[in-house]
């Protein structure tokens, strides 16, 4: 596809979010604030739903390694995230949510899904079809090629 095509549909996708936003009430910054969680932690909590290793986490956030720690520790230390052993490599540490850290990211969910719901309520019925059509094929696609680059790093690693 054309780069200028994508570049205008990037531009429209930020668009679309900063409309999404604009029906947020308060619901979701005072989570985190009371939470007293950054957008790079939260960034961290979201990514870890599945265990990942600090490394992965690092490429992930696109921090350094010792950054990376540092902020794990910090939600370690609040128990929203614990480290173990990683099963594949005892060198490595496994970072994965606590049931607080779970519960937490529940709740920031639930307030983003009002905020997403206020939103859609305004479209009408014949855009919200469009738009979750569109969004559904989007998120599989996305998805694939996720999962593809995963499976394709880990082959890598484990060579």
């Amino acid at each position: 596809m054309k780069s200028s095509k994508l570049n205008s549909l990037a531009s429209l996708v930020g668009l679309f979010l900063a409309e999404m936003h604009q029906y947020d009430a308060g619901r979701t910054l005072p989570l985190l604030h009371a939470a007293q969680l950054t957008m790079p932690q939260l960034a961290v909590l979201e990514f870890v739903h599945h265990p990942r290793t600090v490394s992965g986490i690092a490429d992930h956030i696109g921090l350094s390694r010792p950054a990376t720690s540092q902020m794990i520790n910090k939600l370690v230390r609040r128990t929203l995230v614990r480290r173990s052993e990683s099963a594949s490599d005892r060198r490595e540490k496994a970072v994965e949510l606590t049931v607080q850290g779970q519960e937490l990211l529940a709740r920031i969910s639930a307030a983003r899904t009002k905020r997403f719901l206020a939103s859609l309520a305004r479209l009408s019925g014949a855009a919200v079809i469009r738009l979750e059509k569109a969004l559904l094929q989007a998120v599989t696609e996305l998805q694939g090629e996720r999962s593809s680059v995963s499976q394709r790093r880990h082959r890598v690693e484990h060579a």
